[in-house]
């Protein structure tokens, strides 16, 4: 292999991996250029290893890099390509029309004129009603710019300030009086006002335990999603503890943020402690994030380690402390589901609704959910 072909083409395996769910950047791209001017270019073992060092940074990532340096070097080699593959392959894979550029990884061909095909299918409508679970990593990464194109938007709530506002509006009494010291005491205008509407604050808990493995990322992606679009958000993970990772959302790219988050995290893929999560943050940060009518979304599976007593205790004191409590449960959708867990019995009877995440119309029927949520308190039983 001649070291031209591979300085050439070198850009391509970063694509490659990020089609696989592996977060790069271009940042990753400028030290891998780097790390290859250090190595000899014709000796793949050398390669393999510094591409290996630069660009994986999670031990579960290694084996879709291999896989995927494999078929970068045959690609160099002569094989079939990657963009031939995104021409020839079936366009389920792909997340939405967008453009692929199509040709050939010889190195000793001329500089070559990128074409543009035009990939009309979208896999999202191909996804809707498939389990998370039984996603590919493609499919996946699908499903998570999906989640980003939903409109998130829990509603506004009425504002403590208030500005000028025309007929049917309350009236300002002390503007009024103010106005007639300069009518000489004449109410010839009445001064009136409305409140500002404020955007409702929204509150993210999620369990990150080995039970929602297969769920844990693209809720991460929709805490991202809720982040980025309606911004006053705080988020939280549990597992057999309680982590706050509103910061680490606030990266504009939602494979870095939950990049942050992972390292982040102490507790991931874990045990579930549900009753103490809930209790430690009633105590440390409910009177801080729960204020001015914040909207609660708890994801979780209802398993719980502890007492159910408990979690039944905290997850009433969790709902008087919000203006709604909504459960997103992955498996509520599923054929013959009932909460006959204690910890799912004891959320179902304390949530304000009680939705599915487990497929991407569930996430869509959240998104519907959220927007309604802010047109009025729920009813609740005493």
């Amino acid at each position: 292999m001649r070291a031209e072909t591979v300085a050439a083409n070198v850009l391509a395996l970063p694509r490659l991996l990020r089609a696989r769910g592996i977060a790069t950047d271009a940042e990753h791209g400028r030290l891998l250029l780097r790390a290859l001017a250090e190595v000899d270019l014709g000796k793949p073992g050398d390669v393999r290893a510094a591409c290996r060092a630069v660009l994986v940074r999670r031990a579960g990532d290694l084996a879709a890099f291999d896989e995927e340096f494999d078929r970068f070097w045959a690609s160099l080699r002569g094989a079939a390509t990657w963009t031939d593959a995104a021409r020839h392959g079936s366009p389920r894979r792909l997340p939405e029309p967008q453009e692929v550029p199509v040709g050939s990884f010889a190195g000793s061909a001329p500089p070559r004129v990128e074409r543009v095909v035009r990939v009309i299918a979208s896999a999202a409508e191909q996804l809707r009603a498939r389990d998370f679970a039984a996603m590919t990593a493609e499919e996946r990464a699908a499903a998570a710019r999906f989640v980003e194109r939903l409109r998130w938007s829990p509603g506004e709530r009425r504002g403590r300030r208030f500005r000028r506002a025309g007929s049917g509006a309350r009236i300002d009494a002390r503007a009024t009086f103010h106005r007639m010291t300069r009518d000489s005491g004449e109410p010839l205008e009445l001064v009136r006002r409305r409140p500002i509407p404020q955007r409702r604050p929204l509150v993210l808990l999620c369990d990150v335990s080995g039970s929602m493995e297969a769920y844990t990322r693209i809720l991460l992606h929709l805490a991202h999603a809720l982040a980025r679009r309606w911004g006053r958000v705080e988020a939280f993970t549990f597992g057999t503890r309680l982590t706050r990772i509103t910061r680490h959302l606030r990266h504009r790219r939602a494979d870095m943020a939950i990049a942050h988050v992972s390292h982040a995290v102490p507790d991931w893929s874990g045990g579930t402690r549900i009753a103490d999560a809930l209790a430690e943050f009633s105590r440390r940060w409910s009177r801080r994030v729960l204020g001015r009518g914040a909207v609660v979304l708890l994801c979780t599976d209802g398993w719980e380690r502890g007492d159910p007593a408990k979690l039944a205790q905290e997850a009433a004191r969790l709902q008087r402390a919000s203006y709604r409590l909504i459960w997103l449960d992955p498996f509520s959708a599923t054929a013959g589901y009932r909460p006959e867990a204690g910890g799912a019995r004891a959320l179902v009877a304390r949530a304000d609704d009680h939705l599915s995440v487990g497929t991407l119309d569930g996430l869509a029927a959240v998104a519907v959910a959220l927007d309604r949520a802010g047109s009025g308190r729920p009813v609740r039983k005493q």
